[in-house]
């Protein structure tokens, strides 16, 4: 029985070690995207909360292959020119040339979506997401949906919605 409480104690450490280590990265993510998101979000009047929140599930905060191989930060599908040579297989995903280039794209597909103009400048992230699921942004729906959700209020993206679309001169409470 002692033995099984080693074993026990050691596994639970390797899962706090290792939820630890994944919010660390999360945290660097958000420090190192929250500018370029706040950029995209007041250009395309799109919550950055929507931005970051789909980057980091779409990406595993910059950590998955396609992210680093691809510049791929939204699970875009199309085009590229290395993924055999980067990743060793024919990727369906499109490549980026770099960060800025992948957000940018993002915020482009979701302007063309019929939602958009009615939801242009709001900055409800969950009505946000009602409309990509109603309009199957991604395969996996409401798991997605409730990934993405449970990302934004873990690390209180939603906080940056109100001073990206905030107008202007308008102090908030985060400036």
């Amino acid at each position: 029985m002692n033995k099984l409480k080693k074993i026990v104690a050691v596994l639970s450490l390797v899962a706090l070690t290792t939820v630890a280590t994944a919010q660390k990265a999360v945290k660097s993510y958000i420090k190192k995207y929250d500018d370029l998101a706040m950029e995209k979000a007041q250009l395309y009047d799109i919550p950055p909360s929507i931005i970051l929140g789909v980057s980091i599930v779409e990406s595993a905060a910059g950590q998955s292959l396609i992210c680093k191989s691809l510049n791929n930060f939204f699970g875009i599908k199309g085009k590229n020119w290395s993924s055999e040579k980067k990743m060793g297989y024919k990727s369906a995903y499109k490549e980026y040339k770099n960060d800025g280039e992948s957000f940018e794209h993002f915020c482009q597909v979701l302007r063309k979506k019929k939602f958009y103009k009615k939801l242009k400048g709001n900055g409800d992230y969950k009505e946000w997401l009602k409309q990509m699921d109603e309009a199957e942004y991604a395969t996996a729906r409401q798991k997605w949906i409730d990934h993405i959700t449970l990302t934004i209020e873990k690390y209180d993206l939603d906080k940056l919605d109100d001073r990206a679309l905030a107008p202007e001169g308008t102090a908030t409470a985060l400036n």
